[in-house]
């Protein structure tokens, strides 16, 4: 989450230069460059807000917490203000496309989207590294997809500036909608992805099978199904086979002895529900089970 937090602050300090940069030129590019880092900015600070938020305890309520709120807050700042940005970064390329004028801009508008370039950059550097640790997080993906844009926004308002050429101009503030447009459907269907319940990632519930049959007294997982209750944050339910005249205080055995291997070797399964079954016929169906999970997608 350090880097929802550092993209907000760059965000705020580039959304300054580019007020800055708006102030001093005509150009519709660097309009729409400013309305772009606008509506990053705002996205930023609605993950900000859920991340804070996430970190409330779980309560009868919501039982799980509020580990999911970043992803709502995000869809929201990606859907409205997403769609309401690119329609007025759009009709502003359209209306220097069909009406032409001339393209200016001082030195200190020139700097101050060369100084928010860099800053842009600084962040994306940042945030990769961050994914490397952390790939599962579609709020760090969705702040790698933002900072990109705002490379690409940046490298076409600076162009736009010094070129001063009016349909350069136009075809800049068309750029920057479009990345406006590609990262709000990016970015949205990472987090309605989430939302509507998506699975752990494989290797988490690989990785929680192979614990499972390991652990004396289990005979085969039959099923595992998996859910995202928040940024590093896993809800698993395993379908165990364990003898069908095993007591109750062996089950209870199992269960804790399974609940204690997988918090070691797989600390963000925060959840844990374990149904036991009766054995099967052979084969053992874990081995179909891994396979499927191989399978699956990211």
């Amino acid at each position: 989450m350090r880097v929802i937090y550092a993209s907000l602050m760059l965000n705020a300090l580039a959304l300054i230069l580019k007020t800055y940069a708006v102030l001093h030129s005509t150009s519709s590019a660097v309009d729409a460059e400013f309305l772009h880092t606008l509506g990053d900015f705002v996205g930023s600070a609605l993950l900000a807000t859920g991340a804070a938020l996430m970190f409330r305890k779980p309560s009868m309520k919501y039982p799980f917490g509020f580990g999911r709120t970043p992803y709502v807050l995000g869809l929201i700042s990606t859907s409205i203000i997403g769609g309401f940005l690119f329609t007025i970064s759009l009709s502003a390329g359209i209306n220097r496309l069909v009406g032409g004028g001339a393209v200016t801009a001082t030195q200190g508008a020139l700097a101050t989207l060369l100084i928010a370039l860099v800053t842009d950059g600084a962040i994306l550097v940042w945030a990769v590294k961050e994914h490397r640790s952390n790939s599962e997080d579609p709020a760090v993906k969705g702040t790698i997809v933002e900072n990109l844009s705002d490379l690409v926004g940046d490298v076409a308002a600076i162009s736009s500036v010094l070129t001063a050429n009016p349909l350069m101009d136009a075809y800049g503030a068309f750029i920057i909608s479009g990345i406006l447009l590609f990262s709000a459907i990016s970015l949205g269907y990472r987090y309605f992805n989430v939302l509507i319940g998506r699975a752990a990632p494989k290797n988490v519930v690989g990785r929680a099978v192979k614990v499972a049959v390991a652990i004396p007294g289990v005979i085969d997982v039959n099923d595992v199904k998996s859910l995202v209750i928040g940024p590093d944050q896993y809800l698993l339910i395993m379908e165990v086979e364990a003898r069908e005249d095993a007591s109750v205080e062996e089950l209870e055995r199992i269960r804790e002895e399974l609940r204690e291997r997988l918090q070691d070797a797989e600390p963000r399964v925060k959840y844990l529900i374990v149904e036991f079954v009766p054995p099967r016929a052979p084969p053992a169906t874990f081995r179909d089970l891994l396979r499927r999970i191989v399978r699956m997608g990211e």
